[in-house]
């Protein structure tokens, strides 16, 4: 960029110059202090001369001096050779020769001192421009599994499964074990093929299948205008939940449905309505969706609860939200029973959670009667993916960080949850640090519980994997 010192002091020169052409300019344009003319050109403003006459410029005066083309050789009185000679005074070669005095090369010579090639101008492409920072995540080490993620105390790394046609899935499920076999939904909005749920093998040799074994639609809904959304992927062991919503955009009620797909049986597929359908959990013969309604019960965006313990399955509305809130979040279930329920605050745009104890989630079941996901103790506030973790749960967490005040995720952290009182209370731990971010090269893209074990998708350079975390103890 142009320096603006440089600038003003190139300005002084141009004026500078302006002034001397200015006063040279005058010079040329007048005669001597005591001469009228110096040729016949400067009697141009004598007026008309009278007939058979002509203005010339005789001894410095412009004089009338006869002109007889008859009877005057143009070499007698007149001879342009004689007195009024231009080869004389007014030699054009002699006082105000062009090539002398005022010579265009001379003085003034616009080739001289102020040739715009002379003195360089610093114009935008003289200065080189900034070299932009290096790419951190060029030079950084990555490990095979982990990639640049740093492993903490208490946790160990098993087994990891590339995944490249992956990248953008996200919803992964495992059943409980011992074989664990993991499946996916592809498809759904922003893709416009319809959504189905594959096969991805037994762990931890994850390959996807060739075809859906279940289709994500209820059948009235397939076939139709794309844009469907998979939001929901989650299984009780026995059988998958999969659900899926159409945005409305406050135009028109928000549509939806969940199905209930039998593991054993492909073909025992069960669609309910549940518009809006955000997020879902599993526990053993029980589902838990964050909806608008389920089934025929609607109560508006609450938490609800699929018994399928028995047949039919009987849908419930188990929890509230805060008034005012923006929505609810995402539904994680431990292997000790709790539940822990988020919503989306407005007074902070983040994500609050909420570990619910097994023995209010039966009560509720129960007597019908709701409980407040806000009167549970809370876990933590994030922004990022959840998971269960053996009796527990874990949290990718971040904040908005400086210099540029983007959002960076900062590590991955369990809560466990310890129940006493026969499941009537639940005690939240302190945070304890799986696996942190010294950079962000490698981001954690979703975390799925397997048993006790957590299975992490990673992303980076290197592609995209899925990694097995356990604890050490």
């Amino acid at each position: 960029m142009r320096s603006n010192t440089m600038w003003m002091g190139k300005k002084g020169k141009h004026a500078a110059l302006m002034g001397t052409l200015l006063a040279v300019m005058l010079v040329l344009g007048s005669t001597g202090c005591g001469e009228e003319c110096v040729d016949t050109f400067d009697c141009r403003d004598q007026g008309a001369a009278p007939a058979g006459q002509a203005w010339a410029c005789v001894e410095e005066k412009c004089t009338q001096v006869v002109v007889d083309i008859e009877e005057d050789d143009a070499g007698t009185n007149t001879d342009a050779g004689t007195e009024t000679d231009a080869g004389s005074n007014t030699d054009a070669g002699t006082q105000t020769d062009a090539g002398t005095e005022t010579d265009a090369g001379t003085q003034t010579d616009a080739g001289t001192e102020t040739d715009a090639g002379t003195e360089p101008d610093p114009d935008a492409g003289t200065e080189p421009e900034p070299t932009p920072d290096p790419d951190p995540c060029a030079s950084a080490t990555y490990d095979p599994k982990l990639g640049t993620l740093q492993l903490q105390t208490g946790y160990v790394a098993g087994e990891s499964a590339a995944v490249p046609g992956l990248a953008n899935a996200g919803q992964i499920v495992v059943t409980p074990g011992p074989t664990y076999s993991l499946y996916t939904v592809i498809g759904g909005w922003p893709s416009t093929d319809e959504p189905g749920v594959y096969s991805l093998g037994t762990w931890p040799q994850v390959e996807l299948g060739a075809t859906p074994l279940f289709d994500v639609l209820a059948p009235a809904d397939r076939g139709t205008t794309p844009g469907w959304v998979a939001s929901a992927l989650v299984t009780d062991g026995q059988r998958l939940l999969t659900g899926y919503m159409r945005p409305s955009g406050g135009i028109a009620p928000a549509a939806g449905a969940v199905g209930v797909h039998d593991l054993a049986t492909s073909a025992s597929s069960t669609y309910l309505p549940a518009p809006s359908i955000l997020y879902a959990g599993a526990a053993p013969g029980l589902f838990l969706t964050v909806s608008d309604s389920l089934d025929t019960v609607a109560e508006g965006r609450s938490v609800y609860a699929l018994k399928t313990d028995a047949s039919p399955f009987t849908a419930h509305k188990v929890g509230t939200f805060p008034e005012n809130n923006n929505g609810g979040g995402a539904i994680s279930v431990s292997s000790n029973g709790v539940a822990m329920l988020s919503y989306l605050s407005p007074s902070d745009n983040r994500y609050h959670g909420h570990a619910v104890a097994p023995a209010v989630m039966a009560q509720a079941l129960d007597t019908g009667t709701p409980f407040a996901v806000a009167d549970a103790p809370e876990v933590d506030s994030f922004l990022g993916p959840v998971s269960a973790m053996g009796e527990g749960v874990v949290v990718l967490r971040g904040d908005i960080a400086p210099p540029d005040f983007n959002f960076v995720f900062t590590d991955v952290s369990r809560f466990a949850f310890t129940v006493t009182d026969a499941g009537a209370t639940v005690t939240v731990g302190a945070p304890e640090p799986v696996l942190t971010f010294p950079n962000q090269c490698t981001l954690v893209s979703t975390m799925i519980p397997m048993g006790s074990d957590l299975l992490v998708k990673l992303q980076d350079k290197n592609g995209t994997r899925l990694v097995r975390i356990r604890d050490a103890q």
